[in-house]
């Protein structure tokens, strides 16, 4: 070990059955540099920058964190947290503990005491008992893989030592990347978002509205079957037919971003994208099986059907834009984002955009807290549950009461 290149202050030393090292300096304070060699002498790794302070014998890392991440030995689809720290004149740590903290979004510097969080407001993770230990964080599902999650060393005292910041993804890169996940939900929210309302759209005018208007099903109604079993039996083989499709297209797309960017998307990400395009479809198709109960021409329920469509798939935006003024707001204000992302839950076309806001925690590329302006899972379940079945039953009470 040598100061400046210049004094040599230990001699080589080789590591134990454990893989340890230890050096004792016998020099004044100051910067050094450690060299790490094989046996067979070729350099594997060079470290500067080690700073020993006051009080003598307690080191402080100017470069570099005494926490970082290593691959999990028994799940290849996750890292866990990995720390190495030596005490007091080298001793083996005691008292200290490490603390972790979720948030959707990175906190503003300065950090006070080096951390952004208080020993009160973080998790606790464990106790250090030996110079190198892994600990494996309870992260929540459903988190965008950008969130960040920051871990803390504090000393016997309760002072932070040094903590840095992990992105979920780097929790979980070996299988979940985050740009498959953010190709993925690009498509699905704009894409196959536009395509299945469409297509439930003429499906639904297909199967049944066409058949409604043009007399079709009275002749099946001479047959032995209830107006009610006809209803359920036609709304239901539509929309199984088309939850059908959209399964396969997110099967689709997983196996493409496999191929293309070599990950596959969570499945609680998939199993909600899925679950969002059913409530569109199941919606769509509801409120065209409605309306050919209120207009007596295929020609108007077809026009009918498609301008609800366009209205609420590419005027919606516009339309909320223009009502931000009347509420107050201005373009990209909070009275602006918290009127779009209330506005998604009376839409079925945008449910999959209530989805994506909730999972990755950003609307239009803002990072946002939704439970702020209203966008929490409860809410979410119940607004898909409310557009599944509503529409359905609007249309059960027309086919089986009115007709």
């Amino acid at each position: 070990m040598s100061l400046s290149g210049v004094k040599t202050y230990a001699n080589a030393t080789t590591t134990n059955s454990e893989g340890y090292a230890f050096i004792t300096l016998g020099a004044p304070n100051g910067t050094y540099t450690l060299a790490v060699n094989e046996t067979s002498g070729a350099n594997m790794a060079s470290f500067g920058g080690y700073l020993f302070g006051s009080p003598i014998g307690e080191p402080q890392f100017s470069i570099g964190s005494p926490i970082s991440t290593v691959q999990d030995r028994a799940n290849a689809s996750k890292r866990d947290v990995q720390t190495f720290y030596a005490a007091l004149y080298g001793a083996k740590p005691s008292g200290y503990s490490i603390r972790y903290k979720v948030a959707a979004t990175s906190p503003p510097p300065p950090y006070k005491d080096s951390t952004p969080y208080a020993k009160d407001q973080m998790d606790f993770l464990g106790n250090l008992t030996d110079y190198r230990q892994v600990f494996d964080p309870a992260i929540p599902s459903g988190l965008s893989g950008t969130t960040g999650v920051w871990f803390e060393l504090f000393a016997p005292n309760g002072t932070a030592v040094s903590g840095t910041e992990i992105p979920v993804f780097g929790l979980r890169q070996q299988q979940f990347r985050p740009e498959a996940t953010n190709i993925a939900s690009s498509f699905f929210s704009t894409i196959l978002s536009f395509f299945m309302p469409l297509a439930a759209i003429l499906g639904a005018y297909s199967s049944y509205g066409k058949d409604r208007l043009t007399g079709v099903l009275e002749s099946i109604l001479a047959r032995p079957i209830s107006r009610r079993g006809l209803a359920i039996s036609r709304f239901l083989s539509t929309l199984t037919a088309l939850a059908v499709a959209a399964i396969v297209s997110v099967g689709l797309v997983d196996l493409v971003l496999n191929e293309v960017v070599g990950s596959v998307l969570p499945q609680d990400y998939a199993l909600a994208i899925i679950s969002g395009l059913v409530v569109e479809i199941a919606a769509f198709t509801g409120l065209v099986f409605l309306l050919s109960h209120l207009f007596k021409s295929t020609g108007v329920l077809l026009g009918i059907s498609i301008v609800l469509f366009v209205v609420l798939d590419f005027f919606w935006g516009l339309i909320i834009f223009l009502l931000t003024p009347l509420l107050g707001g201005t373009s990209g204000s909070a009275v602006a984002v918290e009127a779009t992302l209330v506005s998604y839950y009376a839409n079925p076309a945008q449910f999959l955009q209530l989805i994506n806001v909730y999972v990755f925690q950003t609307s239009s590329g803002t990072a946002l807290q939704s439970s702020n302006y209203g966008v929490t899972l409860p809410a979410i379940v119940l607004d898909g549950f409310l557009w599944a079945i509503v529409p359905f039953l609007a249309f059960m009470y027309l086919a089986v009461k009115r007709d």
